[in-house]
């Protein structure tokens, strides 16, 4: 008898749970609600909806889905999305419901957006539906933009790539012989130059070098005592100018004055100058005449006349 009892005990234990789990999956079901109201919303596409889908205020959850029906219109179909809502909710009427997932493994919902209209949605009204961004959707669209990439872009390049580093490999193991005589012939002329080093660096060299380079600063340094020579006689012409330039001002009108005498006195000779040229060419002109008759007759400086002709036996 006692062990019947147990036996009964463990059977209503398992019925008090399943009862529960039952109740528990209907509030859920139901959107932990007693009393609803129904609204309704078209969608588009109702991908990831499905009955019993909660319906949630603001991520607050207040009633699920309660039935989809396909509609037909102008070629298109739209989906009527029956939902129950908590029973007095008030809801704007410029409010939107809008299915989007909370993340990549987490259930859809229909999340109403509040809006601000002072007016509410009677009781059994549509609600204005749009659609959330999918992320799947979103996904497969960037997966399909990368393949593409790779296909038509990054594909094409690594082939052109490949093809001009084989034939970059191609020209370097044609040309590499050449390049490697080159180089050998570089080395041999870097050792004959090497070579000639040490007879370039002699000590008697060097000391050719170390003269220069005395030299070379002697020179620099005679270079600077000129420069400064020269910067002297600089100033000193620069003061002669100046004295001279204080004389010429203060002096002025006497040089003026020596100036316009001088002019006068210049013009005077100038003057005196014509008839003085004149009188000497009139006395060249007569020495001139007086030399050719003493060449004619030179008999003129005695007797001052022209002697007679006579022949040497008288007749």
């Amino acid at each position: 008898m006692k062990r019947e009892n147990i036996n009964y005990l463990m059977v209503g234990s398992l019925v008090l749970v399943a009862l529960t789990i039952l109740m528990y999956a209907l509030y859920r079901l139901t959107g932990g609600v007693g009393e609803s109201d129904p609204y309704y919303v078209y969608y588009p596409n109702v991908g990831g909806l499905d009955r019993g889908t909660p319906v949630t205020y603001e991520g607050y959850k207040l009633g699920s889905v309660t039935a989809i029906e396909p509609l037909r219109s102008g070629g298109r179909t739209r989906y009527r999305v029956s939902l129950r809502i908590r029973d007095g909710w008030s809801i704007p009427e410029d409010s939107v419901a809008r299915i989007y997932s909370e993340g990549l493994l987490a259930e859809t919902v229909i999340n109403i957006e509040e809006g601000s209209s002072p007016r509410r949605l009677p009781v059994g009204a549509e609600l204005r539906g749009e659609l959330g961004a999918d992320l799947f959707a979103a996904v497969n669209t960037v997966a399909g933009d990368v393949s593409r990439l790779l296909n038509e872009t990054v594909r094409p390049l690594l082939d052109n790539l490949n093809g001009r580093i084989s034939g970059l490999g191609n020209q370097v193991d044609s040309r590499l012989p050449g390049i490697l005589d080159s180089l050998q012939q570089l080395v041999d002329s870097l050792r004959i130059s090497a070579g000639r080093l040490p007879q370039l660096l002699s000590r008697d060299n060097q000391r050719k070098i170390n003269r220069l380079v005395d030299n070379s600063s002697q020179v620099s340094a005679n270079l600077l005592q000129l420069s400064q020579g020269l910067l002297q006689t600089r100033a000193r012409v620069d003061r002669l100018l100046n004295e001279s330039q204080g004389m010429v001002g203060e002096n002025r009108k006497d040089l003026r004055r020596v100036v316009i005498a001088l002019r006068q006195s210049l013009t005077d000779i100038s003057t005196q100058t014509d008839g003085i040229l004149q009188n000497l060419r009139g006395a060249s002109l007569n020495l001139n005449e007086f030399s050719r008759q003493i060449r004619q007759n030179p008999g003129l400086l005695i007797s001052g006349k022209s002697p007679r002709d006579e022949g040497v036996f008288d007749e």
